[in-house]
């Protein structure tokens, strides 16, 4: 899936000052060096894949050409991860993370040891659409039938997205979802799914498009509840903040909260890393979301790609924590109280 935003990332890796922090540097920093890509999750889901194409394609544009090699870091919905990023990784460029969607909020309401303002994107691959998915024999299609019919949800954590907007749902609106956590990917939900033991999740539509193209197909999964981004593909299925009253204290929750998803697939670095080193970073990620190479392994991948710069990342960012009231706050605490976890 391309996008207009890549023209705009293949003009800024073509422009002269992609490079004017000194071209010795440029050609040898990373040269012999190895990058470790971090994914904030298990392998088998579209996280791993997104990270996998960052870690294929990205040294191609990095003079030096190093190595990349994948991590994956699962743990509370992405903050191990994020904590890791912010306090352990190295300084220096060599180890990239991408941010969980959902995990930049987290410090407003708990205690957590990072600050995603301080983080430093290089950019964003996709913003991503995503849905409350139940499986097909259930026989749920609306909300009220959440309402009124109990199903379980897979999550990986009680942090993680896939956990919080069926919390958030039945918070403010009522649902009876039960949130099952403990897996360690989307591909281990999708398993638990395929057994039985549970009946849906919270997922990117373009997740599935990719990880399970066969239940897209054969409509296995039907969207009750849309999230995220608005996307033409999911024509017909209710956007939660439709259910909310204009101006309402829930509807500001949510449009605070939805940052995170018009971040998206976000790529950074830690706070106080090089400088010289996130400059040719940044240029080496603009040059690879928009080059041909990429797109064509994307495509293959079935994978979803909206490209975001990093200035408009830093732009959203400033954006959704602008808009933080103490009445959000105490919103979204009430959402993340284990008791009202408990239906």
């Amino acid at each position: 899936m391309k996008s207009m935003k890549v023209h705009a990332f293949a003009a800024l890796a073509a422009s002269p000052l992609a490079f004017s922090s000194g071209a010795a540097l440029a050609a040898d920093y990373f040269a012999g060096k190895t990058i470790t890509v971090e994914v904030p999750a298990g392998s088998g889901g579209s996280y791993h894949m997104y990270c996998q194409m960052v870690q294929h394609n990205l040294a191609r544009h990095i003079p030096g050409k190093p190595t990349m090699i994948v991590r994956n870091r699962p743990g509370a919905g992405g903050l191990v991860s994020a904590a890791y990023m912010a306090n352990v990784a190295k300084k220096d460029g060599t180890e990239i993370a991408m941010i969980a969607p959902g995990t930049l909020t987290i410090p407003l309401i708990r205690p957590a040891k990072f600050d995603g303002r301080k983080f430093n994107f290089l950019g964003s691959t996709a913003a991503r659409s995503a849905a409350i998915w139940v499986w097909h024999t259930k026989g749920i299609k609306s909300l009220d039938d959440l309402k009124t019919k109990p199903v379980k949800l897979a999550a990986s954590s009680f942090t993680s997205s896939a956990s919080i907007f069926p919390r958030m749902l039945n918070k403010l609106l009522g649902t009876k979802m039960e949130i099952v956590t403990g897996y360690k990917g989307g591909g281990a939900m999708n398993l638990a799914i395929e057994r039985g033991e549970a009946e849906g999740r919270w997922n990117y539509r373009s997740g599935f498009v990719a990880a399970k193209p066969g239940w897209m197909k054969d409509k296995k999964l039907v969207p009750v509840v849309a999230t995220g981004p608005r996307d033409p593909l999911m024509k017909g299925v209710p956007h939660i903040r439709e259910f909310f009253k204009d101006g309402s204290v829930e509807q500001k929750l949510y449009d605070m909260y939805e940052m995170n998803f018009l971040i998206g697939q976000g790529f950074y670095v830690p706070p106080g890393v090089n400088p010289e080193a996130l400059k040719i970073l940044r240029t080496a990620f603009a040059k690879m979301v928009a080059d041909p190479e990429t797109l064509k392994m994307v495509n293959e991948r079935r994978l979803e790609w909206a490209p975001i710069s990093a200035e408009d990342v830093h732009k959203e960012l400033d954006k959704g924590f602008s808009a933080v009231t103490p009445e959000v706050v105490t919103a979204l605490k009430a959402v993340f109280e284990k008791k009202a976890a408990a239906k």
